[in-house]
Protein backbone atom coordinates (compact mmCIF):
# COMPACT_ATOMS: atom_id res chain seq x y z
CA UNK A 1 0.00 0.00 0.00
CA UNK A 2 0.95 3.66 -0.90
CA UNK A 3 0.24 6.64 1.18
CA UNK A 4 -2.79 8.18 -0.23
CA UNK A 5 -4.00 5.52 -2.61
CA UNK A 6 -6.44 2.91 -1.66
CA UNK A 7 -6.03 -0.46 -1.58
CA UNK A 8 -8.41 -3.80 -1.40
CA UNK A 9 -8.03 -5.65 1.53
CA UNK A 10 -9.82 -8.80 3.15
CA UNK A 11 -11.71 -8.26 5.90
CA UNK A 12 -13.52 -11.01 7.80
CA UNK A 13 -16.56 -10.64 10.11
CA UNK A 14 -17.34 -13.45 12.68
CA UNK A 15 -21.25 -13.57 12.84
CA UNK A 16 -21.65 -15.72 16.42
CA UNK A 17 -25.24 -16.50 16.06
CA UNK A 18 -24.78 -17.69 12.61
CA UNK A 19 -21.46 -19.44 14.02
CA UNK A 20 -19.95 -18.34 10.68
CA UNK A 21 -18.14 -15.49 8.85
CA UNK A 22 -18.60 -13.38 6.23
CA UNK A 23 -15.60 -11.40 4.26
CA UNK A 24 -16.37 -7.75 2.15
CA UNK A 25 -13.06 -6.65 0.81
CA UNK A 26 -12.97 -2.60 1.90
CA UNK A 27 -10.76 0.09 -0.04
CA UNK A 28 -8.43 1.13 2.76
CA UNK A 29 -5.93 4.12 2.37
CA UNK A 30 -3.66 5.35 5.48
CA UNK A 31 -1.49 8.37 6.13
CA UNK A 32 1.03 9.08 9.21
CA UNK A 33 -0.99 10.68 11.62
CA UNK A 34 1.08 12.75 14.92
CA UNK A 35 1.72 12.22 18.81
CA UNK A 36 3.18 14.98 19.96
CA UNK A 37 4.94 13.53 22.24
CA UNK A 38 6.53 11.11 20.54
CA UNK A 39 5.83 8.10 22.52
CA UNK A 40 3.85 6.15 20.03
CA UNK A 41 3.41 5.92 16.01
CA UNK A 42 -0.27 6.51 15.05
CA UNK A 43 -1.34 5.77 11.64
CA UNK A 44 -4.75 7.64 10.33
CA UNK A 45 -6.97 5.10 8.73
CA UNK A 46 -10.48 5.19 6.60
CA UNK A 47 -11.87 2.26 4.98
CA UNK A 48 -14.78 1.83 2.79
CA UNK A 49 -16.38 -1.45 1.24
CA UNK A 50 -15.07 -2.07 -2.09
CA UNK A 51 -18.50 -2.69 -4.27
CA UNK A 52 -20.37 -0.95 -1.69
CA UNK A 53 -23.18 -2.88 0.08
CA UNK A 54 -24.98 -2.65 3.64
CA UNK A 55 -21.44 -1.91 5.20
CA UNK A 56 -19.74 0.93 7.52
CA UNK A 57 -17.11 3.19 6.54
CA UNK A 58 -14.40 3.14 9.18
CA UNK A 59 -12.37 6.42 9.57
CA UNK A 60 -9.76 6.22 12.92
CA UNK A 61 -5.95 5.45 13.92
CA UNK A 62 -3.92 2.60 14.23
CA UNK A 63 -1.37 3.19 16.67
CA UNK A 64 1.57 0.68 17.58
CA UNK A 65 3.56 1.80 20.89
CA UNK A 66 5.94 -0.46 22.83
CA UNK A 67 4.74 -2.02 25.99
CA UNK A 68 6.14 -1.50 29.08
CA UNK A 69 9.21 -3.83 29.13
CA UNK A 70 9.83 -2.06 25.39
CA UNK A 71 10.47 -5.95 24.10
CA UNK A 72 6.87 -6.03 22.05
CA UNK A 73 4.82 -3.61 20.36
CA UNK A 74 0.82 -3.01 21.01
CA UNK A 75 -1.26 -2.49 18.56
CA UNK A 76 -4.34 -0.16 19.08
CA UNK A 77 -7.38 0.62 16.96
CA UNK A 78 -9.93 3.40 17.57
CA UNK A 79 -12.22 5.28 15.10
CA UNK A 80 -16.01 5.35 14.78
CA UNK A 81 -17.77 4.35 12.12
CA UNK A 82 -21.67 5.14 11.41
CA UNK A 83 -23.79 1.76 10.87
CA UNK A 84 -25.50 1.95 7.24
CA UNK A 85 -29.26 1.55 6.33
CA UNK A 86 -30.36 4.29 9.00
CA UNK A 87 -32.67 3.57 11.60
CA UNK A 88 -32.50 -0.46 11.20
CA UNK A 89 -28.70 -0.31 10.87
CA UNK A 90 -28.61 1.42 14.06
CA UNK A 91 -31.28 -0.86 16.03
CA UNK A 92 -28.42 -3.75 14.79
CA UNK A 93 -25.70 -1.96 15.87
CA UNK A 94 -27.25 -1.99 19.25
CA UNK A 95 -28.44 -5.87 19.34
CA UNK A 96 -25.33 -7.29 17.39
CA UNK A 97 -23.40 -5.25 15.05
CA UNK A 98 -20.96 -3.32 17.57
CA UNK A 99 -20.21 -6.71 18.55
CA UNK A 100 -19.43 -8.13 15.50
CA UNK A 101 -17.47 -5.25 14.58
CA UNK A 102 -15.30 -5.30 17.76
CA UNK A 103 -14.67 -8.79 16.65
CA UNK A 104 -13.49 -7.92 13.29
CA UNK A 105 -11.53 -5.36 14.77
CA UNK A 106 -9.59 -7.69 17.18
CA UNK A 107 -9.19 -10.13 14.31
CA UNK A 108 -7.79 -7.54 12.09
CA UNK A 109 -5.13 -6.56 14.94
CA UNK A 110 -4.12 -10.39 14.83
CA UNK A 111 -3.80 -10.45 11.52
CA UNK A 112 -1.77 -7.57 11.08
CA UNK A 113 0.49 -7.99 14.54
CA UNK A 114 0.89 -11.77 12.84
CA UNK A 115 2.66 -10.64 10.12
CA UNK A 116 4.54 -7.71 11.60
CA UNK A 117 5.95 -10.36 14.29
CA UNK A 118 6.95 -12.57 11.24
CA UNK A 119 8.82 -9.83 8.91
CA UNK A 120 11.09 -8.79 12.46
CA UNK A 121 11.88 -12.18 13.19
CA UNK A 122 12.68 -12.40 9.65
CA UNK A 123 15.16 -9.58 9.99
CA UNK A 124 16.46 -10.66 13.20
CA UNK A 125 17.66 -14.13 11.29
CA UNK A 126 19.08 -11.93 8.78
CA UNK A 127 20.94 -9.06 10.79
CA UNK A 128 22.51 -13.21 12.87
CA UNK A 129 23.52 -14.37 9.80
CA UNK A 130 24.84 -11.18 8.78
CA UNK A 131 27.54 -10.88 11.47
Amino acid sequence: MRKGSATALPLKASLPLLKGSIEKNVLVSYGRGQDPLKFDEPWLVHWTPEDGGPYPDFDGALTVRADESYRRAILELRGEYRPPLGTFGQAFDLVLGARIAAGTARGLLNEIGAVMEDQFQAEERFKERAV
